[in-house]
């Protein structure tokens, strides 16, 4: 059985100052449910996946978990408790796929997964350009549940 270890290393789940205090041990700020998740849209699909890729001089590092001194959050006013602080949620893209296709199948097999999962979808009313994951729902939700920003 394969494991997210198999798809992922540390450094394109977290950013590179977690990276760089914690090292493998960033794992541990991970929710298991999410990974899972994470693993099950992988395997799935069975195309390559990118969160982040700072470690190989691209531009994403706050796709994974974010900490209190992120660039996206150190500056908010208001509070902040978004899935990506609990380490339950995951922005990314997949290989020659559009993020539309990616929510459709992950609504198609809504079975797969073990948990609740929501799924970001608009901003200002149009398709974001990414795929957004997340475990943190609400009794009230359906299984897959979509919400726009």
């Amino acid at each position: 059985m394969k494991t997210i270890k198999d798809y992922f290393c540390i450094e394109e789940l977290v950013d590179k100052e977690v990276f760089k205090k914690y090292g493998e041990r960033a794992w541990k700020f991970l929710d298991k449910e999410a990974l899972q998740c994470l693993l099950i849209v992988r395997e799935g699909l069975d195309k390559p996946m990118s969160v982040n890729n700072w470690k190989y001089g691209g531009p994403f590092s706050q796709r994974g978990l974010r900490h209190n001194m992120s660039s996206l959050v150190k500056n908010k006013t208001r509070i902040y408790l978004s899935a990506h602080i609990f380490g339950k949620g995951f922005d990314f893209d997949v290989a020659g796929m559009s993020s539309v296709d990616v929510r459709k199948w992950i609504v198609a097999n809504a079975d797969l997964f073990p948990c609740k999962i929501r799924l970001e979808r608009n901003k200002g009313g149009k398709p974001i350009s990414w795929t957004h994951i997340d475990t943190m729902s609400e009794p009230k939700n359906p299984k897959v549940y979509q919400f726009d920003v």
